[in-house]
C-alpha cells in the first residue's frame, strides 16, 4: 500500500512537468528517410576481389555500392520508439542488382542538442542477383538459391542511425548497417520528421 501511495504522489509531482515538456517541444509521429547507399567495408578478406569492379583497394576491403535506401518510421511512444519499414536497392560489390527489405523496431539511444543516435533491430530479407554467373566465383553456400537470385533471411538484422538536425523537421542522416561477420555498410541522406 505504501508503494501505491508513493507512486501516486510521484506521478502527481511529475505529471505537470511532463505535460509542460510536451507543450514546449513538438512531438513527431512519423519520419521519412532517403539515403544514398553506400560504402561497404569487408571485415574478412575476400577470396574474389577481382569480381568487385568498384573496389577501392586491391584486396576488395572497401567497395562502393551505388544505390538508395528509403524508410518510414511510425512512432508509438512519443518520438522515442517506432516501427520502421525500409527498402534498399543497390548495385552490390560485384555490381550486381541487390537489395533488402526490413521491418523492425527503432529506439532513441541518445539525444543531445541537434544530435541523435537511434538503433534498431528486426527481420530482414537480403537478396542479390546470382553470383554463380560470375567468372571465378565459387559458391560457398551462404546464400539460398532461387532461380536467378540468391537470398538470405535474418531474424535479427540491425542498424545504427546518426541524425544531425539541420532545421525544424529536417535532419542529415547517416546509417551504419552491421552485416557481421562479413561486412559493414554505410549510407548518407536526409530524414524528414512530420
Amino acid at each position: 500500500m505504501k508503494q501505491l501511495i508513493l507512486l501516486f504522489i510521484l506521478s502527481g509531482w511529475l505529471l505537470p512537468w511532463s505535460i509542460q515538456a510536451q507543450e514546449q517541444e513538438p512531438v513527431y509521429q512519423n519520419t521519412f528517410t532517403a539515403k544514398f547507399f553506400g560504402l561497404s567495408v569487408h571485415l574478412k578478406e575476400s577470396p574474389y576481389p577481382e569480381i568487385f569492379p568498384n573496389r577501392l583497394d586491391d584486396k576488395g576491403i572497401l567497395a562502393f555500392n551505388y544505390g538508395a535506401i528509403v524508410g518510414y518510421d511510425r512512432f508509438f511512444k512519443r518520438d522515442v520508439m517506432s516501427i520502421r519499414v525500409e527498402q534498399g536497392l543497390y548495385a552490390d560489390c560485384s555490381a550486381s542488382l541487390a537489395g533488402f527489405t526490413h521491418l523492425g523496431w527503432r529506439g532513441l539511444i541518445l539525444r543531445r542538442n541537434r544530435h541523435s543516435l537511434n538503433g534498431g533491430i528486426g527481420p530482414t530479407l537480403v537478396y542479390r542477383r546470382d553470383w554463380n554467373r560470375l567468372e571465378g566465383y565459387e559458391d560457398d553456400g551462404y546464400f539460398n538459391q532461387s532461380g536467378k537470385w540468391q537470398y538470405k533471411f535474418y531474424w535479427y538484422a540491425g542498424e545504427l542511425e546518426y541524425n544531425y538536425q539541420l532545421s525544424g523537421q529536417n535532419d542529415l542522416s547517416v546509417n551504419l548497417i552491421p552485416g557481421i561477420p562479413e561486412l559493414v555498410s554505410f549510407g548518407v541522406g536526409w530524414r524528414r520528421r512530420f
